[in-house]
Formats: structure tokens, C-alpha cells, sequence
């Protein structure tokens, strides 16, 4: 057999060269069709806090009722000129239904605050306190008092308010903050019995 010349090692270190970086841009390219695909099945899958709020709203029923304690008078307050200080009593009613996961469901905390509008105009906002609802419970309530100081409202809806009112139709929107950035969003009458609440997702 003759010798290889240093032409022929040229060439086989070329080759040897080609398949490595080929190897090389194999492997980075599984890497990176894993990672797309755990990344797509962690998003449709609602492992994080947002897919924890919708899963507690899907097993879980909320209501929510709403009775003004002053400043918002159809005759007094609402049809005279000036600004408002409504005083508001909301009450947010969380139902498990048996056999439901464990861990309860849990609403309201530290800095949570419900806002009370209507026709889209704020009318005022109040903290709602901590409660959570294990499955062998059922269903638990918490309370708490929502106002506004120096509130303006449109005289279009100040009139139109007055007169729901007037006739025990008036529904007021009572908006509460979940975990994962989602809302719960409940449309009250006043002085009415609780009302179901739908979960909004977060806006972008």
C-alpha cells in the first residue's frame, strides 16, 4: 500500500470538520424543536397562576350583591347638582360544589379593592378581606364597604339611574380583582338578592 499523501489527510480532516459542525446543527435544532414544544404545551395548558383563576372559576360559582347606604339618593343626591359620595355594602358569595379539588378557592387578600361603576362611570371602591372555601364547606361569604368622595357622573346617567331606581331596577357593575391579573365582574341590582359573576380575562 502507498502512503497517504498530505493532500488526502487535507481532505479527510475537511470531511471530519463537515460532519461535526453538521452534528452540531442537528443537535441545536432538536434543542430547539423541544424547547417550542414544552413552551406550546405550557401555554395551552394553564399551568400558571391565570390557568389556576379560570380552573377555581370554572369549579367554583360566584355571586355578588350590592345595597347603597347613603349619598346616592334618586331625589336628594342624584338629581341635584354637585358631586357624589356614595356609600356602598357589597357582599361576594363563593360556592364549591362537593367533590371539588382540593386546596378551596380563595378570593379578596391584602390590597385587593372591589369598584363599584355604573354605565361605565366610577362610582367608588372598598378593600375585600380574605376568604377561602375548602370543598367539605361549600360556600363562605365575605363583606365589605365601598365608597366615593367628590364622584362626578354624567347628568345623562345620573338621570338615568335615578330613575331605575325609582322603579327597583337599578344594577350596579362590582369589579374584583383576581390572582393572574383576571377580573371578576358581577351586575348587581340594588338591594337585590346575590347576582352571578363572570371571570373577564386580563386585557393586554
Amino acid at each position: 500500500m502507498g502512503s497517504r499523501s498530505p493532500r488526502d489527510d487535507g481532505r479527510r480532516e475537511v470531511a471530519r470538520a463537515a460532519g461535526v459542525a453538521a452534528a452540531l446543527i442537528a443537535a441545536s435544532l432538536f434543542c430547539l424543536f423541544i424547547a417550542l414544544v414544552l413552551q406550546s404545551t405550557s401555554t395551552s395548558g394553564g399551568g400558571g397562576d391565570g390557568g389556576g383563576v379560570r380552573e377555581e372559576c370554572g369549579r367554583a360559582a360566584y355571586s355578588a350583591a350590592v345595597t347603597v347606604l347613603s349619598g346616592l339618593h334618586p331625589s336628594n343626591d342624584l338629581l341635584h347638582i354637585g358631586t357624589l359620595f356614595p356609600v356602598f355594602n357589597l357582599t361576594v358569595h363563593v360556592e364549591v360544589p362537593p367533590g371539588g379539588k382540593a386546596g378551596g378557592v380563595c378570593l379578596g387578600g391584602h390590597s385587593v379593592a372591589a369598584v363599584v361603576s355604573y354605565g361605565g362611570a366610577f362610582l367608588g371602591e372598598g378593600s375585600v378581606g380574605r376568604v377561602c372555601v375548602e370543598p367539605q364547606q361549600q360556600e363562605g361569604d365575605v363583606a365589605a364597604t365601598a365608597w366615593g368622595r367628590d364622584v362626578w357622573m354624567p347628568w345623562v346617567l345620573r338621570r338615568r339611574l335615578a330613575q331605575e331606581m325609582k322603579r327597583g331596577e337599578a344594577e350596579l357593575e362590582v369589579a374584583v380583582p383576581m390572582r393572574g391579573g383576571d377580573v371578576l365582574v358581577c351586575k348587581a341590582k340594588i338591594g337585590g338578592d346575590l347576582s352571578p359573576c363572570t371571570l373577564e380575562e386580563a386585557s393586554n
